[in-house]
């Protein structure tokens, strides 16, 4: 095994000259400037022992065969350590490392953390950009580079006198020196793998001290430019272990099965380590190999000459059948390793193994001989309250998570993932490829410039490379190494490939640039990134390797449309086996929901996002923004949308030190905005077509000062005044464009939207009374003492109230692209995940069930299956029955459908369902289903429509008409062209509508700029704000009753060529029913949208009618993703439809509706048939809040959308496809049943019949 590690952790390059520290030797401090540490890329590491796979020692056989994680020879560092922060190196306290430092006084904290996470760091996230600025590589900022000192006491046990003592970080972001005793130890740079020193020499009798100084940046984060937040700390495990001062170092295992992959030789690898006073001369190792049960299955030695350098020996153990290791059976063996030394001292370790062969043949990836289809997610170790130390119970529920939802395989985005995810892994079977920790997205076109061409970058990608790999080298689970994410393609990629084809040629390579586009010459295996589903299906028929999608199906928000697309190309073509869906969490974090109070009177709700500080401020308190994304949100509230001649934005600040931006306050870059807008230039705008905007400079005593700061429009002129004193002016008489972004202070809103290449630093200062008005003040109320009243949004930042948490996304949506949420929660699109990740097809025809296992190693023996006849709510009949279908096959299950004499509309669904429980899915899990129509045309719930009696007008105004049948009454507004009643009982059933519903909340697909933001085409169409006028409005005889139609033009009253034309016709026959028959046409700019959001009619309803029913699809579903969810009767409450989309979004639609009702459970309530979608929701301003707690309910009513058809919801960055969308150049026509519930039917919550 090559040690090229052991190279470069000993030694680094300064200039011409090597310096080095031995592994062993302790000194008193780092050598040189700090900054020839953290700024020179090529210091990978200091110290360090070589990379190896960890071997915990034991004491005996016996725990070595269990793996116990407690052994009398190691000892965990985790749990409480001292730490005080600094913002710079230069302020770390001086000498917090020497011997007897007194730290006492110091923070402490629970260890594994991160800073950001622990309130000690301002959280940053980025996607493309970094967050060091300036951007200049290998280079960390000089101002500002936060630095946390940390500390640890703990005790050496007696008995590891004689002993080797290793200190070993899984862990630390960014570059850190680490101190024992006082003692310096060493340096490391690479975060996501191990960094372990030989600290015996400064290990004293009694008391020791751990002493870690940690930055934040160093020339290694620019290699770390993940599409996440940036965390710093020290955030894996810490552990001491001691071995003989002559003692097993690695071992390599490898499985290699014969040509029938029946019997196997075990290969073990041993490197036998050798310190000062340790044993030389001949050595025996033995490798006994155990099965899960602990039983030897065999055993095999071998004689190793150590000498002062060590030794090597490798050890051959034929293996007759042993258990396989696949996902389907993840059948783990230990090895237990005994080096026993001249004298008779031992040094007993184990190490796990999984007998399985990969091979690549024929365009396929193949396992043992078979290919098998990886059905993948993304996963970043992220979580709500931690940061990027995830808990070993959060790692747990991952992959119970992922095996319920037929998940199994993982790729570790972007770097290696905590070891014990891999020990995870190999025992519940899942599949992983391994990334190495190296992004540089922003300077990832290697045409021009990237780090994996620069030679003095080269030691630390290979370092990186090689330390994973000799990490995770003996995990079965590992399929594929990765050498990397969105860095280009260049020569240290390269290098990594050629050291895998010496060292580690037993799994494929796998790489992912986004040019070339998931791919590269050395690469085994083919991984292109979001593709459409047609650019795909090229792409199957052209590949010439096995394709595994590296990212695809980018599931932001409500997502994963044409996820069927994807599979079923998979499916049918040989040599696509799957992918890794971007991505597994979300990644929010868990923050104090900090409202600033407004006191215009308005009440508009503003908070803090990042770590702002109140602050001594012109006049009481200000608000302090560090310049690392601290940042205010205000509720996006009608008021602030000022669009008309007349604004005014007034402010007080005091910045600090120019960061290369401080927006004061605005509302995005395409409304208004007072900014500055460079280091000495005040700029205030308006957005009318393009930016008009009146710019100054700013007075030589402006930083560190406070300053008044205004602008204002009356519709003459723009006017730009600092400290009252009017600075420049512009004449203009436009009127301000409307803008969806929010009224953000320290950032500009739309940064969220756009992500950007570059992002550099926010706000940085302070910023006091904070005032807009929708009226130009006066140069005298700008001179005044106060801000004068009457403003829409007042911010004093007096003081801060806190309201509980929340999950916050920072400064971009990018990371609100997860499956599950932050907390673990699945979202609907999971769904069908699940459903078309299910390792069963089913088939149904002629009686007939067909159930194709796709497992190639394992039957259906630990399945049963499932079935049941429905009609409406009943279950007409249903079985249950053992699940016999061998591996790769195909089996037949006979499943008669019954008679169904009244053609009522039936349905068969079936499952396969887990027989018992295992360590991560409970008994009766369903693994798989499907649905099958059995036929049938009569609806249950609308076969039992109310007849007979008599339909009248019986009030014709010149403001309203009103129709009665059977007690019930509908009054239809002329003047609105809607329903302003229906009327049972004296009981008003109506608060509105129907009204045309052609606008959904914008989806994160629809809102994010990557791909077209079709939400912002649809604003300025004006579909977010229409208006109908009504036409004419005609009352005639119908053939069931009577009619009343009223024709109409929809459109927003501030836009001009676009618009609806629209009939709604009112026919009340005799039984109390209303058909309400929709015509829509729309017209102009309107037919050149992208596509229509819904077409539709929505219904406001009291909002005591809080309990839904509806005959559909179970979840949240669209047209173009569906298949996970089955059709029948279902009921929950308005509140329960709700789907915690951590950007409010549209939601709880349900495809393949036959009807829906809203019912308060006593007296009454409405159904409508007829529409082919239905939701429902107590928010009709979603789009208005950017988190959930700014929701605001709608006032005394629910509303119900009925639509005829609504658009899918696609993927990031691929559109909606054109067969799931709702057309906006067509006109759509059809008719919808309402009618009141009867008091039997509100009660049982179903209309009868159903």
């Amino acid at each position: 095994m090559s040690r090229l590690r052991a190279l470069v952790t000993v030694m680094f390059v300064v200039g011409a000259s090597v310096v080095g520290l031995s592994p062993g030797a302790a000194t008193a401090a780092p050598p040189g400037d700090l900054y020839s540490y953290l700024e020179n890329p090529g210091m990978v590491a200091e110290g360090q022992e070589p990379a190896h796979a960890y071997l915990r020692p034991y004491a005996d056989v016996d725990s070595a065969v269990r793996r116990d994680d407690d052994s009398p020879f190691t000892r965990s560092l985790d749990g409480k350590w001292r730490i005080a922060m600094a913002k710079r190196p230069e302020e770390v306290p001086a000498g917090f490392h020497a011997d007897g430092y007194d730290t006492s006084g110091w923070r402490e904290v629970s260890v594994p953390h991160t800073w950001q996470t622990d309130g000690l760091d301002h959280p940053i996230f980025r996607n493309i950009a970094t967050e060091i600025q300036p951007d200049d590589p290998p280079r960390v900022p000089r101002d500002v580079n936060p630095t946390g000192a940390y500390t640890r006491d703990f005790d050496v046990p007696a008995d590891w006198t004689g002993r080797r003592t290793f200190l070993r970080f899984e862990g630390v972001t960014s570059g850190y020196f680490v101190w024992v005793n006082g003692a310096y130890v060493g340096y490391d740079q690479g975060g996501y793998t191990p960094a372990e020193f030989d600290v015996t020499a400064a290990l004293k009798p009694g008391r020791n001290r751990v002493a870690v100084q940690v930055h934040r940046w160093s020339a290694g984060a620019y290699l770390e430019d993940v599409d996440q937040w940036r965390y710093s700390g020290i955030f894996r495990s810490v552990r001491l272990h001691s071995t003989p001062a002559t003692y097993v170092g690695d071992v390599t295992l490898r499985t290699d099965l014969d040509a029938t992959y029946t019997d196997a030789t075990l290969t073990a690898a041993v490197e036998v380590g050798h310190k000062p006073g340790g044993a030389t001369g001949r050595h025996r190792v033995t490798a006994s190999l155990r099965d899960a049960r602990g039983a030897e299955v065999g055993r095999t030695t071998g004689d190793v000459e150590v000498t002062d350098r060590g030794g090597q020996v490798r050890l051959d153990l034929p293996v007759r059948d042993p258990a396989k290791w696949t996902d389907e059976t993840p059948n783990l063996h230990t090895v237990v390793l005994t080096l026993t030394a001249p004298d008779g001292t031992t040094h007993i370790t184990s190490e796990t193994t999984g007998f399985r062969e990969i091979e690549i043949r024929d365009k396929q990836l193949l396992v043992n001989g078979k290919r098998v289809l990886f059905k993948g997610v993304n996963r970043a170790e992220t979580d709500p309250d931690h940061g990027r130390h995830v808990p070993r119970a959060a790692q747990e529920r991952d992959v119970a998570l992922m095996e319920q939802l037929n998940v199994n395989a993982v790729r570790t985005s972007h770097y290696p993932s905590d070891p014990y995810f891999y020990e995870l892994a190999d025992e519940h079977g899942l599949w992983i490829a391994d990334e190495v920790d190296i992004e540089t997205h922003n300077h990832e076109d290697c045409s021009r410039w990237c780090q994996a061409n620069q030679p003095e970058w080269r030691p630390a990608f290979l370092d990186r490379f090689t330390a994973m790999v000799e990490r995770d080298k003996n995990h079965p689970s590992v399929f594929l190494w990765d050498t990397g994410n969105e860095a280009g393609l260049g020569a240290h990629h390269y290098a990594m490939a050629e050291w895998l084809d010496a060292n580690e040629p037993t799994r494929p390579k796998y790489h992912q640039s986004n040019n070339p586009d998931g791919d590269a010459p050395f690469a085994d295996v083919w991984g292109p990134r979001y593709p459409s589903p047609e650019r795909f299906e090229q792409q199957a028929k052209s590949t010439t390797k096995p394709l595994i999608f590296g990212e695809y199906a980018h599931a932001m928000g409500n997502s994963l449309g044409n996820f069927r697309e994807f599979w079923d190309t998979v499916r049918a073509n040989p040599a696509t086996q799957g992918g890794f869906v971007w991505d597994w969490a979300e990644a929010s974090i868990r923050q104090r929901v900090r409202i600033l109070p407004d006191s215009s009177g308005n009440n508009i709700s503003a908070h803090l996002t990042g770590a702002p500080e109140l602050v001594d401020g012109h006049r009481g308190k200000a608000l302090h923004l560090s310049g690392l994304d601290d940042f205010v949100e205000v509720y996006r509230d009608r008021k602030l949308d000022i669009t008309g001649k007349a604004l005014t934005l007034d402010a007080w600040v005091k910045p600090a030190r120019w960061s290369g931006d401080f927006r004061i306050v605005g509302k995005g870059d395409h409304q208004y905005a007072l900014k500055m807008k460079t280091e000495n230039t005040l700029e205030f705008f308006i957005h009318s077509g393009t930016w008009q905007a009146v710019q100054a400079t700013v007075p030589s005593d402006f930083y560190g000062n406070w300053h008044r700061v205004s602008g204002t429009y009356d519709g003459t002129a723009l006017r730009l005044y600092i400290d009252g004193r009017e600075v420049a002016s512009k004449p203009f008489t436009g009127a301000i464009d409307p803008s969806s972004a929010e009224v953000n202070i320290g950032r500009d809103f739309e940064t969220s939207w756009n992500d950007p290449a570059k992002v550099g630093r926010m706000a940085h200062g302070a910023v006091d009374d904070v005032r807009i008005y929708d009226r130009p003040l006066t140069p005298a109320e700008l001179t005044a003492a106060e801000p004068v009243g009457g403003a829409v949004l007042a911010l004093d930042f007096d003081r801060v109230e806190e309201r509980g948490t929340h999950l916050s996304y920072g400064s971009s949506l990018s990371g609100l692209d997860g499956l599950i949420s932050p907390d673990r929660d699945a979202q609907p699109e999971t769904a069908q995940l699940a459903w078309a990740h299910q390792p069963l097809r089913f088939g149904y025809a002629g009686g007939v069930l067909s159930v194709l296992n796709e497992r190639q190693f394992s039957g259906t023996d630990d399945l049963d299956l499932r079935w049941r006849v429905t009609e409406g709510s009943r279950v007409v009949t249903q079985g249950r029955q053992p699940l016999r279908v061998a591996a790769n096959s195909t089996g037949a299950v006979r499943v008669p459908a019954p008679a169904n004499p009244a053609d009522r509309e039936r349905f068969l669904t079936v499952e396969a369902v887990t027989t018992s429980a295992g360590p991560m899915v409970p008994a009766g899990h369903v693994l798989a289903h499907d649905q099958f129509s059995l036929g049938g045309t009569e609806v249950p719930g609308l076969d039992a429509t109310p007849k007979g009696g008599g339909a009248a007008i019986t009030a014709d105004t010149a403001g309203a008409v009103t129709a009665e049948a059977q007690g019930v009454s509908y009054t239809v507004d002329k003047k609105t062209g809607t329903l302003s009643s229906i009327k049972v009982r004296d009981r008003e059933l109506l608060a509105g509508g129907p009204e045309l519903d052609a606008w959904r909340a914008p989806i994160s697909n629809e809102t994010f700029a990557w791909g077209r933001a079709e939400g912002e085409d649809w604003r300025k169409a004006g579909l977010d704000r229409l208006a109908t006028t009504v036409t004419d409005v005609r009352v005639e005889p119908a053939e069931s009753g009577v009619r009343v139609v009223v024709d109409s033009r929809v459109a927003a009253p501030d836009v001009t060529g676009a618009w609806f034309d629209q009939t709604m016709t009112y026919t009340v026959e005799r039984g109390g029913v209303l058909r309400l028959g929709h015509k829509v046409t729309p017209q102009g700019a309107m037919r050149t949208l992208p596509y229509l959001p819904r077409v539709g009619v929505s219904l406001a309803v009291p909002d005591s009618y809080d309990r839904f029913a509806w005959y559909g699809r179970k979840a949240e579903s669209y047209a173009d993703r569906k298949d996970g969810t089955p059709i029948g009767v279902h009921s929950s409450t308005v509140d329960e439809q709700y789907v915690d989309y951590h950007r409010p979004q549209d939601h709880g639609n349900h495809t393949d509706s036959r009807w829906a009702l809203l019912t308060d459970g006593r007296t009454g309530g409405l159904l409508v048939a007829g529409a082919k979608d239905v939701s429902v929701t107590p928010y009709d301003d979603l789009d208005r809040a950017a988190y959930p707690f700014q929701l605001q309910r709608n006032k005394g009513w629910v509303t119900l959308h009925a639509s005829h058809a609504v658009t899918g919801v696609g993927d990031t960055p691929n559109p909606v496809r054109p067969r799931s969308q709702v057309r906006p150049d067509t006109t759509y026509e059809y008719t919808l049943t309402v009618r009141p519930l009867t008091v039997q039917e509100a009660r049982a919550g179903m209309p009868a019949g159903a």
